[in-house]
């Protein structure tokens, strides 16, 4: 027998990784101890109205912001759904789209989950033609997003509901069907990976968990960087008890994509619903398990980090919140990037009123991750607002959705937060062995996602960068055609004008 816990409406929005650094040196202290997060925007819907949800799904990738609304009246019908494309110029945040899908009809809840890569956007509507679900590809060509491709499951049928999460890397994305059947096992779950050619994305496989068992629910959540994949299977039954949950790596070798390893929580216990979320940046996932009760109360909640060395995960801590309490969701929403997780707990009470909603901010220090600040929303946040909906990290930048927040568009019409950490300036000399200035090296800054930025010295062999994140993981390499240089892998927390590299004879 399942448990009977009621669960309600869960988002998934991934933050995309990339490679992950350890053993960095530690530039202006403990990134825990600066770089802390404050409120820089509030995002509403142009059009928000009464029950849209918006916030429900978020992500955020440098200067543009996307929200999901999967219950947004429309043009083609009532919870149609759309998606709404913010800029950020200077300091400002501004909407300039509102997507829907070219074939939307009522009830498909487009917008239900969101993902981004670069210019490229993907859009679950889990309950597009009659709950079989789909995702719609945006694409992003001089400031304007286009969609691009319908993409559904070659085996689609009712109530699959594919689409309840996405997520993508580069040309890859994966979107869950939750409710999909295995021969034998109706809603174990499946999740489906699509790669793009010449502009044209094609199914690539097809995801199942290989103990699958009956109302798992794999695909809950789902998760991508490069050639790794993690789906949650959130009511999935081990001896620990019925729904504690868990999560399936899934590795790339060529075209094919194998099972890697099966996660589970070193404490799971009945009803945890670990799995419920998940992300993954680099050699680093982290699951929630919304469920979950700990000494701070029943349902409080918790999130597990594990990290792989060579193939195998390895369960490296377990957070839960510094004040948690009963019933606070914990786990709710997750997200990672490099060296910083969000974690939203939607039932927390604050001094807004109950059920208003917090999200939690951790950052790493070698192999321990540590509370660095909560976050909740503006003063206009009330009862029943569950920030912490929907969660998501970009460089500076944290995303946070409260689905139910009454703003002036009208009750649970929606909204969104972003929340800013200060950036400094990193600079130094780059020199010859005898110590004269090297000219025209190329200083090469990359963070823990892989994103690389250059620089030229300039005569007298000087660098600099601007908009450096505080807290972020960052590798400095530097070029030359007469030296060698070695590498430093840094964090920053205070502007920095003495990075120096001498050459090696």
């Amino acid at each position: 027998m399942k448990s009977t816990k009621l669960l309600t409406l869960v988002t998934f929005p991934l933050v995309l990784g990339g490679l992950l650094l350890y053993g960095a040196e530690i530039a202006g202290g403990l990134a825990s101890a600066a770089g802390a997060f404050e409120e820089s925007a509030t995002l509403i819907a142009s059009d928000g109205a009464n029950n849209d949800s918006f916030g429900n799904s978020a992500v955020i990738s440098g200067d543009t912001a996307v929200v999901g609304s999967y219950d947004d009246d429309t043009v083609a019908g009532a919870g149609a759904g759309s998606v709404y494309v913010f800029v950020r110029s200077g300091s400002i945040w501004t909407q300039v789209q509102n997507l829907t899908a070219s074939d939307g009809a009522a009830g498909d809840n487009f917008g239900y989950s969101v993902a981004m890569s670069g210019n490229t956007l993907v859009v679950g509507a889990e309950r597009d033609d009659t709950a079989r679900g789909s995702a719609y590809v945006f694409t992003r060509i001089a400031g304007v997003w286009t969609e691009q491709q319908k993409l559904t499951a070659s085996d689609r049928s009712g109530f699959d509901l594919f689409g309840h999460s996405v997520a993508i890397s580069g040309e890859t994305i994966i979107a869950g069907a939750f409710g999909s059947n295995v021969p034998g096992n109706d809603d174990a779950g499946a999740a489906y990976i699509y790669t793009r050619s010449a502009g044209i994305w094609t199914q690539q496989q097809k995801l199942a968990a290989a103990d699958a068992g009956m109302q798992d629910n794999f695909g809950f959540s789902v998760g991508i960087n490069a050639d790794t994949v993690v789906v949650g299977a959130y009511q999935d039954d081990l001896t620990a008890g019925n729904d504690a949950g868990s999560a399936y790596v899934f590795t790339r070798t060529g075209t094919v994509w194998t099972q890697q390893q099966k996660l589970t929580a070193s404490d799971a216990a009945e009803g945890d619903f670990f799995g419920n979320s998940v992300a993954i940046s680099g050699n680093t996932i982290v699951v929630g398990a919304f469920f979950d009760d700990t000494p701070r109360g029943d349902s409080s909640g918790s999130a597990y980090v594990y990290v792989r060395s060579g193939t195998v995960w390895a369960e490296q801590q377990h957070l839960t919140a510094s004040d948690g309490a009963s019933i606070d969701d914990f786990g709710y929403s997750v997200a990672i990037s490099g060296n910083t997780i969000v974690v939203g707990a939607v039932g927390g009470n604050t001094t807004s009123g109950a059920n208003s909603g917090t999200a939690y901010v951790y950052t790493r220090n070698g192999t321990i991750w540590a509370e660095q600040q909560e976050l909740s929303a503006s003063a206009s946040a009330s009862n029943e607002d569950f920030f912490g909906s929907a969660v998501a990290i970009s460089e500076n930048n944290i995303i946070v959705g409260a689905f139910f927040d009454d703003t002036a568009g009208g009750e649970n019409a929606g909204a969104a937060s972003i929340f800013s950490s200060p950036s400094v300036s990193v600079g130094g000399k780059v020199s010859t062995p005898s110590g004269l200035g090297l000219r025209n090296a190329v200083v090469a800054l990359i963070d823990s996602q892989g994103v690389r930025r250059t620089a030229t010295t300039s005569s007298f062999g000087i660098y600099a960068f601007d908009s450096v994140t505080i807290g972020e993981t960052y590798t400095i390499t530097v070029g030359s055609k007469r030296f060698r240089f070695a590498s430093r892998t840094l964090q920053f927390n205070a502007n920095a004008s003495d990075v120096d590299f001498i050459g090696l004879e």
